[in-house]
């Protein structure tokens, strides 16, 4: 049985999947990458997986947005996975789990000393501050461009289990996997690294087609939100995390 796969699930992320294929397969070969590709329109999907190798499996649901469909997609799929592999790690496309690099390796060498049936990453949300710092240069290393981020309850997710995860709806709490946060694991949210970029993106996700039970109980409405003046009382609120934080220097190296 093979040690660890990593997977996602994706709609249209020309700019964040490729840096998800390219995080990842730095730690797992790319047969062991999947991306579940909801039915992307952009050819981003499709064209990332071939650069590198990932093994790319059609999801279908009429509306872009269903929060139920999709948690209960990623359940599924982790359990399949766990069929074949010893430890699966799921992370969206702006999600980037890194095991600390002055005590590991690299996520194998993590998975290798892992000795409980789940971790609890420890979640930093890295800010763009658009007043002191240009906008992202996808192409250049990420964190060297970005000075702060929040430590975040709310990202310190159950994301890496050897156990089927009984997932809530956002990935945020795993009912059952209730340990403290492993501080040796982060999860980097990259959701805020640049401010034009994350608005463009609400904007576009707000003209899908929604679930209307998502609509009704506001369920992902953060994504809904790209008025100028709304947008930028969102992106600067409360829920980016409880404590601001300079990026550790020992992470910078890490996108």
């Amino acid at each position: 049985m093979q040690r660890c796969a990593v997977f996602t699930i994706v709609q249209d992320k020309p700019v964040f999947l490729p840096l998800w294929l390219r995080h990842y397969g730095r730690h797992v070969a790319p047969a062991d990458l999947y991306v579940l590709d909801h039915q992307s329109t952009d050819g981003s999907a499709l064209e990332a997986s071939r650069r590198c190798g990932a093994r790319l499996v059609p999801v279908f649901r009429e509306h872009s947005f269903d929060h139920d469909w999709l948690c209960k997609t990623v359940r599924l799929f982790q359990v399949f996975l766990l069929q074949s592999y010893r430890y699966v790690l799921f992370a969206e496309a702006d999600e980037f789990v890194v095991p600390d690099p002055r005590a590991f390796a690299g996520l194998a060498d993590f998975v290798e000393a892992l000795d409980r049936p789940y971790a609890r990453c420890l979640g930093l949300n890295v800010v763009h501050w658009r007043d002191r710092e240009p906008p992202l240069d996808f192409k250049r290393p990420l964190l060297a461009q970005r000075s702060t981020c929040f430590a975040s309850r709310m990202y310190c997710k159950v994301l890496l289990a050897r156990v089927p995860l009984a997932w809530e709806i956002g990935f945020h709490a795993a009912a059952g996997a209730d340990a403290p946060p492993d501080e040796r694991l982060y999860l980097l949210h990259l959701h805020r690294a640049d401010y034009d970029y994350c608005r463009r993106r609400h904007e576009a996700s707000a003209k899908r087609r929604w679930n209307e039970r998502d609509l009704r109980d506001g369920s992902g409405i953060q994504n809904r939100i790209y008025d100028p003046g709304e947008f930028q009382r969102w992106f600067y609120s409360a829920d980016m995390g409880e404590a601001r934080l300079e990026i550790p220097a020992h992470l910078r190296a890490a996108l």
